[in-house]
């Protein structure tokens, strides 16, 4: 009688305790889940600033070349593979292993937005023609930027992993997704509204009762010297209040390798037949698609206002947010590289529905009135299918990573084929940036009729009608040359529509050449995949 009573008294005292663990864990749980996010969206900020930036330079009228060189500074996403296992592998202990580098790296980001702003503020804003050396110096500072968020990437992608109890792991991926999104909307699509002259006197100083200015709301100089300063008190408030836990041992062989021993293990990953397949796939895949992202260069040229485009922008992320739900009901998730090959002949036809939509988007602007609503709507309707399109795309190349990854060192081997899917995403883009600049035959002509008396007067006279004669605006001196007599460069033959169609056509003979290796590729065994087996709790190479 005594041992049954102590022993339902014990029941009864133990079961409010494990409830109350619970109830811990989970509030723990979901302010790691908000911390993490935060994280994420502080990441996204220079990323959607970065972003920003081509379609500010486009409206400066700044040439595609000039595009391309800027076009460096989104690249550290895409090698951060390099650097990545520094990262990973050094660290102090007393701080953390992911303090150790994402304190630092943020405290950077928020210093270097201060000291930077002005002197980009200076370049973009006051200066009206943005020069040679000013690109240059442009691409560096952002360059340093992308490469600092990348650097803060690698550090919390590892803290999201020991940061969220078993239970919750899977929210890691959210919490990326919704964040950085997030952040990137706010450094971009938002930053462009509330820096537009126009939508700022049109729509937000109205509704509060404000009037009309020279300037936006806010300025490029204003954005950075703010966001500099919740990364530098966000950051200081992180180094002194939150301590970086592990709630389980590192169960992945590649979270306990060295530096050396990660890039061996890399060369032997790479040595696999079937990976050098699919790298080869991953490089060269997105060819045809390698004018996509100047089509909203070109809009902005043909004077579609870029806030504009910047608003859209952020509907345009909420469809790609929905693609895994309006995918799945589509295309066979568990094989995924035959649906990708499914989708890309249809993502061929977007591609040069759009090119033929930036063609002959002139004829719906009225000098009055500008783009009318109509344009706006059937561009939103074309595009939001071709977001879903290539979101789809993405979303194939991930699940197939993930069902291939060798899930003993799952983290090696996902960065290693993220990277090359990246840089496959970069050279095409970098690339067709400086053809369409190099191709394009360009006139210097006279919108109005010119007095030959003053212009016979002139120094360069001779340079003058040479220039006419050769019928070009090539190079940066041609011209300037051009514009001091009062003339214009004007895009005579224009090489996006020539190059979209060419890459359009590769893509036909990618789709031919690598079918059956795809085919190939999908069939292969979860085993032919991996480098590790595990023998008796030990990890052994193949």
């Amino acid at each position: 009688m005594t041992t049954d009573s102590s022993n339902s008294k014990s029941q009864l005292t133990m079961m409010p305790i494990h409830k109350k663990q619970i109830e811990i864990k989970t509030h723990n749980d979901l302010k790691n889940i908000i911390f993490l996010m935060f994280l994420y969206f502080l990441q996204g900020i220079p990323i959607g600033l970065t972003a920003s930036l081509p379609y500010i330079l486009s409206s400066r009228n700044v040439s595609y070349s000039h595009q391309a060189i800027f076009s460096f500074a989104s690249w550290p996403f895409a090698i951060k593979l390099l650097w990545a296992p520094i990262v990973d592998s050094l660290h102090i202990k007393r701080i953390g292993k992911r303090k150790s580098w994402l304190v630092p790296i943020q405290y950077l980001i928020g210093f270097f937005m201060i000291l930077f702003a002005n002197d980009v503020h200076e370049m973009i804003e006051i200066n009206k023609k943005i020069n040679t050396y000013e690109i240059y110096m442009l691409t560096s500072i952002f360059f340093m930027f992308t490469f600092l968020a990348a650097t803060q990437d690698i550090a919390v992608d590892g803290w999201g992993l020991t940061m969220l109890s078993k239970e919750k792991s899977s929210w890691a991926s959210i919490c990326n997704n919704a964040g950085s999104t997030a952040g990137i909307l706010v450094g971009n699509s938002l930053f462009l509204i509330l820096e537009s002259k126009n939508f700022s006197n049109n729509y937000i100083r109205p509704f509060f009762g404000l009037e009309s200015q020279k300037y936006g709301l806010v300025d490029l100089n204003g954005f950075m010297h703010f966001f500099g300063l919740v990364f530098i008190v966000s950051t200081t408030l992180i180094l002194f209040l939150k301590q970086e836990k592990n709630f389980y041992h590192d169960e992945s062989l590649d979270n306990n390798l060295s530096i050396k021993e990660t890039f061996n293990l890399l060369n032997k990953i790479i040595k696999l037949d079937s990976i050098k397949t699919l790298l080869l796939i991953l490089f060269t895949s997105k060819v045809a698609f390698a004018t996509s992202s100047i089509r909203i260069l070109k809009m902005i040229e043909a004077g579609v206002p870029k806030e504009t485009l910047g608003l859209l922008n952020s509907f345009f992320q909420f469809i790609q947010i929905l693609t895994p739900i309006l995918a799945s009901n589509f295309f066979d998730l568990t094989k995924p590289l035959e649906a990708f090959l499914k989708i890309y002949p249809i993502r061929i036809v977007f591609t040069l529905l759009l090119a033929i939509w930036v063609y002959i988007t002139p004829q719906f602007f009225d000098i009055n009135y500008g783009y009318p609503f109509q344009y706006f709507f059937l561009y939103m309707i074309l595009n939001s299918i071709y977001c879903l399109i290539f979101s789809s795309m993405a979303l194939f190349k991930t699940a197939f990573f993930t069902e291939i990854s060798d899930k003993n060192i799952g983290g090696t081997y996902m960065t290693l084929l993220n990277t090359i899917a990246n840089i496959g995403v970069q050279w095409p883009t970098t690339l067709a940036l400086y053809l369409v600049d190099a191709l394009s035959i360009k006139a210097c002509v006279f919108e109005t009729k010119p007095n030959m008396k003053e212009l016979s007067t002139k120094k360069f006279f001779k340079d003058f009608l040479k220039t006419m004669h050769e019928n070009t605006c090539y190079t940066q001196f041609e011209q300037k040359n051009c514009h001091s007599y009062g003339a214009k460069c004007i895009i005579q033959s224009d090489a996006f529509y020539f190059l979209t169609v060419i890459c359009a056509f590769i893509g036909v003979i990618w789709m031919i050449k690598f079918k059956k290796p795809i085919f190939n590729l999908q069939s292969i065994s979860k085993s032919d995949w991996k480098i590790i087996q595990v023998k008796n709790n030990q990890h052994l190479f193949k």
